[in-house]
C-alpha cells in the first residue's frame, strides 16, 4: 500500500472515535476557557463605529493583570504587550465588526499580545512542550521508516502481541506528548491527538494491524510536523480566545464557521512557510535540533504576525 491517500481529504483533521483515549480526562481541554477577565472598551472598527463595551460591576476595581497573557499572569515576564488589543481584535472578528482584515487582524495581535514571534515561539510552557512533542513525532517516524514499526516499538517498550491497533496508537501518543500535568501542556497534546487522527483513520479497516505503518514513506513524518505546527498554533489562539469567538458570534454555528476560518488561515500561512524546509532532520539525532524547531515555529508567527 502506498501512502498517496494520506495527503487526500479536508484539510481539518477529523476527531478521534470516544473509545480513543487521551488520558488527560480533563473535560476543559475540548472547552478551553481563558482567564475570566473584564472586557476593555473595544477600538475603532473600519466603518468608524465603535463597540459597544460590556456592563461591568461599578464595585470592582480593575486589575493590572486584566491586560496581561494567561501564561504571564503567572510568570509576570515584561515582554508581553497588552494583552486587550488582541480580546478586542478576536471580539470584531467575531461580531462581523472589524472589516475586510479582521480575520488576519485578530491573528496578528494574538501573536503581538504574546510578546511577538520571538517570545511566541519560545516563551510559556506549552510552546515548549510543543517543540519537544513535533522533535517525538520526527524521532518516532523516522525511526519507523528506517528500522520498520515492530523494531521501534520493541524499543519504546510497547506490546504488539493481541492489541488493535488504535490501543498501539494511544501508547504512542502517550509517548509523544505525555498526560499532561499542566493545563498548558493539554494544548500541545491535544494538538498531538487531533494529529494522529490522520494516522488513526488509516485503521478503521479491522483487517488492519500496526504494519501498515511501515508503508508510509520517509514524507509521513515531514507531512505529520507541519500538520502538528499547523494544529498547535490554531489550539493554543483557540485556548487563549477561544471564549471571545463564543461570546460575540451571532449563534454557534456562526462561531464553528469562525473558528473553521481561523484554522484554514493558520493552516495555509503554516504550510506555506515550511515548504521546503528541512523537515527531514528534525529528530533528536540532529545537532540543535530544538534550536532548528523553535526557529520554525517563530518563522511561522512571525508570518502571522505582519499578515505576510
Amino acid at each position: 500500500m502506498g501512502t498517496s491517500s494520506m495527503y487526500d481529504g479536508s484539510n481539518r483533521s477529523p476527531l478521534l472515535p470516544p473509545d480513543f483515549n487521551d488520558g488527560d480526562g480533563n473535560d476543559n481541554d475540548n472547552n478551553p476557557i481563558p482567564p475570566n477577565t473584564p472586557d476593555q472598551k473595544e477600538e475603532n472598527n473600519d466603518s468608524g463605529e465603535k463597540d459597544q463595551p460590556e456592563k461591568e460591576n461599578p464595585s470592582e476595581k480593575p486589575s493590572e493583570k486584566e491586560d496581561l497573557a494567561p501564561e504571564e499572569l503567572s510568570s509576570q515576564t515584561p515582554q508581553y504587550s497588552s494583552w486587550t488589543s488582541a480580546k478586542n481584535s478576536m471580539s470584531k472578528y467575531a461580531s462581523g465588526k472589524g472589516g475586510q482584515n479582521a480575520k488576519g487582524n485578530a491573528v496578528s495581535d494574538y501573536v503581538k499580545s504574546r510578546g511577538g514571534s520571538v517570545n511566541a515561539a519560545k516563551s510559556a510552557k506549552s510552546a515548549k512542550s510543543a517543540i519537544k512533542t513535533t522533535i517525538n513525532i520526527g524521532t518516532f517516524f523516522n525511526d519507523v521508516s528506517k528500522k520498520g514499526v515492530n523494531q521501534v516499538l520493541e524499543e519504546y517498550q510497547i506490546p504488539i502481541e493481541g492489541r488493535k491497533p488504535k490501543e498501539i496508537l494511544n501508547d504512542i501518543v502517550n509517548i509523544l506528548a505525555p498526560t499532561p500535568d499542566i493545563n498548558d501542556d493539554s494544548v500541545a497534546r491535544k494538538a498531538l491527538i487531533n494529529t494522529m487522527s490522520i494516522i488513526y483513520e488509516k485503521f478503521d479497516d479491522e483487517k488492519q494491524d500496526i504494519s501498515l505503518l511501515d508503508s508510509f514513506d520517509s514524507d509521513v513524518s515531514k507531512m505529520l510536523i507541519t500538520k502538528y505546527i499547523e494544529t498547535f498554533i490554531y489550539e493554543r489562539l483557540i485556548h487563549d480566545l477561544g471564549s471571545r469567538i463564543e461570546r460575540k458570534a451571532e449563534n454557534s454555528n456562526t462561531a464553528a464557521k469562525l473558528e473553521k476560518e481561523l484554522k484554514d488561515y493558520i493552516e495555509t500561512k503554516v504550510s506555506t512557510t515550511l515548504k521546503d524546509k528541512p523537515l527531514s532532520m528534525i529528530n533528536s539525532q540532529t545537532k540543535n535540533v530544538h534550536v532548528l524547531v523553535e526557529g520554525l515555529y517563530q518563522q511561522c508567527y512571525k508570518v502571522l504576525e505582519d499578515q505576510l
